[in-house]
């Protein structure tokens, strides 16, 4: 005989860059053990792609998960958590003053994306420019987890959407990736810099915290930014 089926409850939340509702389940215990399995590896990959495959699983219209910039990964996975386990839970945070911990209780509903604007036309010279795109979940999760330099680039390469001067534009399949990298190499610091403040401004999760602290009393103002905040 067949065991009971469960009716799960849906529910809607945005993507924050497309402006665009999508329905959603919470997830299952199975999932659950996906993320803890994930979060006890402290392995970034793995988090990432256990994020990536829950909310594939739960959310019910048809979307690409793999091409959403990470705010909207982000966005999704606190909708996910809230309506999961709970709207509510614990961080800790460090005192302005003595650094000692604080244990500070947040509702998740009550985090927004910080969509401030940011051109993604970024212009080098009175003639070239790039055209970027934001990064999405399957760019993070490629990237190497000791960071530094190379990081960096492979990040800003993969996130190139165009090239362009007076005459023409270049997209992906005008140039290879060695040309790519001449050009970046060729750029002076005052281009670069034009280029990394893109994603310095990407936006995020974001919030606010106002606590005070557990040992010696002071008042801090805190802000919180990106779904690592909010799990530590």
């Amino acid at each position: 005989m067949a065991l009971p089926q469960l009716n799960t409850t849906r529910y809607v939340t945005t993507i924050p860059s497309l402006d665009k509702e999508v329905s959603f389940r919470p997830y299952l215990v199975k999932e659950e053990k996906l993320l803890m399995i994930a979060m006890e590896s402290q392995d970034q990959k793995q988090i990432i792609r256990a994020v990536k495959d829950v909310i594939k699983s739960c959310v019910i219209d048809d979307i690409e998960v793999e091409k959403l910039a990470m705010f909207d990964i982000e966005a999704l996975f606190l909708a996910l958590r809230s309506k999961s386990v709970g709207e509510r839970v614990d961080v800790r945070l460090k005192c302005n003053e003595c650094e000692q911990l604080t244990d500070v209780n947040i509702n998740l509903d009550e985090i927004g994306v910080d969509k401030q604007e940011v051109n993604n036309v970024i212009k080098l010279t009175e003639d070239v420019g790039v055209v970027m795109r934001y990064p999405a979940i399957d760019d993070v999760e490629e990237l190497d987890q000791e960071g530094g330099i190379d990081a960096m680039m492979s990040i800003i390469y993969k996130c190139v959407d165009s090239l362009y001067d007076n005459d023409n534009v270049y997209d992906k399949n005008s140039y290879t990736e060695k040309e790519l990298e001449e050009f970046f190499d060729n750029l002076n610091s005052e281009q670069f810099k034009k280029v990394t403040e893109f994603f310095e401004n990407l936006p995020s999760i974001v919030h606010n915290v106002q606590f005070k602290c557990v040992s010696c009393n002071k008042s801090n103002d805190v802000e919180l930014k990106g779904l690592a905040s909010f799990f530590t």
